[in-house]
């Protein structure tokens, strides 16, 4: 039984793994789907130190929380009352604009793609820009990008041309649901 069970578990980190970017994403998956495996096990041993091991998990994950990217960029973060004035200021500048939110796993392992990619392509036609629109709601209401914990809008990147939006990734559909995409340099 104990194999079956590590069986499953290998099957649900391959399929999982398919959609993740990072390295480190991938060893996040493989340390979460184990740590459910062997609190199964623990639980089919003893529901004592099944319980227990639950709850050092629970312990582990309430106060280890995974640090935020704070390497080199070239992005300029608005707030809710600079986004507009900043897109408006010159027409000429394309911006790109990541809505992101700190408490999404999926924006922090986006955080050091995107400003690898500010570092590499930014000049004085093509700017990057941060919102984050866990703290600036209005600015999520604005330019419709839901904030919801179940949401799969976040990160959102939109295409800034002349001050007006040319495109976003993901795309919503027309029933308001966010059309999955992967993003890959």
């Amino acid at each position: 039984r104990e194999v079956e069970i590590l069986m499953f578990l290998s099957a649900i980190v391959m399929m999982k793994n398919r959609r993740s970017i990072t390295v480190e994403q991938h060893i996040g998956n493989i340390f979460m789907f184990s740590k459910v495996a062997n609190a199964i096990l623990f639980f089919r041993l003893d529901i004592r130190m099944g319980l227990l091991y639950l709850t050092l998990c629970i312990v582990f994950l309430m106060t280890c929380k995974p640090p935020l990217y704070m390497g080199p960029e070239y992005i300029k973060y608005f707030s809710d009352k600079t986004i507009d004035e900043e897109l408006e200021r010159d027409k000429r500048v394309t911006w790109i604009v990541e809505f992101f939110a700190n408490w999404s796993s999926e924006c922090q392992s986006f955080a050091p793609i995107f400003a690898d990619l500010s570092l590499k392509y930014n000049c004085s036609g093509l700017h990057f820009g941060k919102v984050d629109v866990g703290r600036y709601t209005d600015v999520s209401t604005r330019y419709k990008v839901s904030t919801s914990p179940l949401t799969k809008q976040l990160p959102t990147l939109i295409l800034f041309q002349g001050g007006t939006e040319t495109m976003r990734r993901p795309q919503i559909d027309k029933k308001g649901r966010a059309v999955s995409w992967t993003f890959s340099e």
